[in-house]
């Protein structure tokens, strides 16, 4: 679904800068669900950002489908991770779903039933007529998320996307996601800081260390279909845990 080659990632003019990306190599399967996983500034949002097509790369790849990334994708969507500000205050919760459908050239009646199944699939069925600010974050952000499930995406890329809530809404934020990709059968990338969230949500987890490159590759094979108390109480989330834990720690070699 998605290659990254030798990507690299310089601001500025001077060729000889510190890159914020330096020689990024991985893959990402059709319908795999991978977390990145990495400290505060090792370039984990730079590194999506070209990804998505919105930062030119200065050396290296993307290709989603053999077909090089140049611009954003029309088969990819985005979630950030203020939702705040990728909501539009003055449009219903209805009208934001819908607003990039009209983009991709889809039929208003069309939109409309994909606005309203988005909107039950993250359980926001009755508040299409509601407003951003009249929700909670939580709900604003099952918003932004059910924008990017009405666009119909292949490939769905999150930059820390429950950072800002607190923790009982972020386990009820990751279970939904967890519902929303295996029923739309869509391929995730995923970035966080969170290690627990890391491991229980993912296929693979890649530890990125700055300049963002991949020093680690860590496969989870935790049970499906997983939830916050069995998953997190299995001997092998520990584990996974405690292996992460060590790679991301400053005196970690991970091989």
């Amino acid at each position: 679904m998605l290659e990254v080659a030798q990507l690299s990632k310089v601001y500025g003019p001077d060729p000889a800068a510190r890159p914020a990306v330096a020689d990024l190599t991985f893959d990402v399967a059709a319908r795999e669900f991978v977390c990145i996983l990495g400290s505060s500034g090792c370039g984990k949002t730079t590194m999506l950002r070209c990804l998505a097509g919105l930062e030119p790369v200065t050396s290296g790849h993307v290709r989603l489908r053999d077909e090089v990334v140049s611009g954003p994708p029309r088969e990819m969507a985005f979630v950030f991770q203020d939702y705040s500000r990728s909501l539009y205050p003055w449009m219903t919760v209805e009208r934001n779903v819908a607003f990039p459908l009209r983009y991709k050239g889809v039929p208003k009646q069309e939109a409309r039933a994909a606005t309203q199944e988005a909107l039950e699939a993250v359980g926001l069925g009755g508040r299409g007529r509601s407003y951003p600010w009249q929700l909670s974050g939580g709900m604003q952000q099952r918003v932004a998320i059910a924008r990017a499930l009405a666009y119909r995406p292949q490939i769905l890329l999150m930059d820390e996307p429950f950072a800002s809530v607190d923790a009982q809404t972020r386990a009820g934020l990751e279970d939904l996601l967890l519902d929303v990709w295996q029923r739309y059968e869509i391929t995730v990338l995923f970035v966080t800081h969170d290690i627990d969230e890391a491991v229980y949500l993912a296929d693979r987890v890649l530890v990125l260390r700055a300049p963002a490159h991949v020093a680690l590759t860590v496969e989870v094979d935790l049970p499906r279909p997983r939830n916050q108390l069995t998953t997190k109480g299995h001997p092998d989330f520990g584990r996974l845990r405690s292996e992460l834990l060590a790679a991301l720690s400053p005196a970690g070699t991970p091989q």
